[in-house]
């Protein structure tokens, strides 16, 4: 919130990220996943984003190779933690041979706040959906590989990671080494916060929705007639 305070604007509204709202909405809603406890991962569509298009940039992987060490890991999460994956498709996503790639995973498309929400842990990258899993205090398990690492987000997982002190598994490197997961469940609760406080929201804004504080400011502040 560095920005919020060199700020030189007279009158600054204090609130929060839209993913903000969205919580608001479904922080007291029942889970549903009592019996069927599940992790769920934040697909960035790494091969088919539309954005790659518009920003004249290369995907970070190759289709084949990504998909291959991401499947062989996802079984192994889900042998040695007894947790089943659901995978949370990117909304701009234009792949269409997912079902074939992912083979046996449940694929899910457009309730990415619930999925995280009712969920155990939260696999990614370096989605920006980290938000809701931060909000609901979910755990956040980091997903790299050897191609990732040497791709232009390569760093930027590696800095998520770090942000909220966040366990990082390089898939290539883990296939024969056993999960903890235990481990894995813990997350670092003064980060979370620091993350919280920095990104989603002015920590003394009100717990309401963002369009109710913008229209009670203007109701409260008197505008001056134009002349």
């Amino acid at each position: 919130m560095s920005s919020l305070r060199q700020s030189k604007v007279e009158h600054k509204i204090h609130t929060h990220c839209f993913d903000y709202d969205i919580y608001l909405n479904l922080r007291n809603k029942p889970a549903d996943n009592a019996n069927n406890p599940y992790v769920v991962f934040l697909d960035e569509d790494m091969v088919t984003h539309p954005d790659y298009i518009f920003q004249n940039i290369s995907p970070p992987v190759s289709e084949f190779q990504y998909y291959s060490v991401l499947t062989k890991f996802f079984k192994k999460f889900e042998m040695e933690t007894g947790l089943k994956i659901k995978f949370a498709v990117h909304p701009k996503s234009r792949n269409k041979n997912l079902s074939n790639l992912l083979k046996d995973i449940v694929c899910v498309k457009g309730n990415t706040a619930e999925l995280v929400k009712d969920s155990k842990a939260v696999l990614l990258h370096a989605s920006t959906s980290l938000s809701y899993a931060v909000l609901f205090k979910k755990p956040a398990i980091f997903l790299t590989s050897n191609e990732l690492k040497k791709s232009w987000i390569g760093n930027r997982i590696d800095n998520f990671a770090k942000t909220i002190n966040g366990q990082l598994i390089n898939m290539d490197n883990n296939l024969n080494k056993k999960l903890d997961l235990q481990s894995l469940l813990k997350i670092d609760e003064d980060k979370y916060k620091n993350y919280l406080d920095q990104y989603l929201k002015v920590p003394d804004s009100p717990d309401i929705p963002s369009w109710q504080i913008l229209t009670d400011n203007l109701k409260n502040k008197k505008f001056e007639k134009l002349n």
